[in-house]
């Protein structure tokens, strides 16, 4: 099911999230996807992707809600 990304943060707050069927706005910024996995702990998640490797729709990984303070996350894009 489409989710609006605020949706998403909001109900999501403090998992990591994997959306396919992406939408981007006019930026490039994603608005709202179909989480089809989440999880507290990110290789969780890293560890299922590979099921959605026929996904030919655009995903996104990402933290939902706000990043704690403290916490440092980097962006590796291959």
């Amino acid at each position: 099911m489409l989710e609006n990304i605020e949706i998403i943060n909001e109900k999501y707050n403090g998992k990591w999230v994997y959306l396919v069927g992406c939408v981007q706005d006019e930026y490039g910024s994603i608005v709202s996807g179909c989480v089809v996995l989440y999880n507290e702990n990110r290789d969780n998640v890293i560890r299922r992707l590979n099921e959605f490797e026929d996904v030919e729709t655009l995903t996104s990984f990402r933290y939902a809600g706000k990043i704690p303070e403290g916490v440092n996350i980097l962006l590796n894009c291959l």
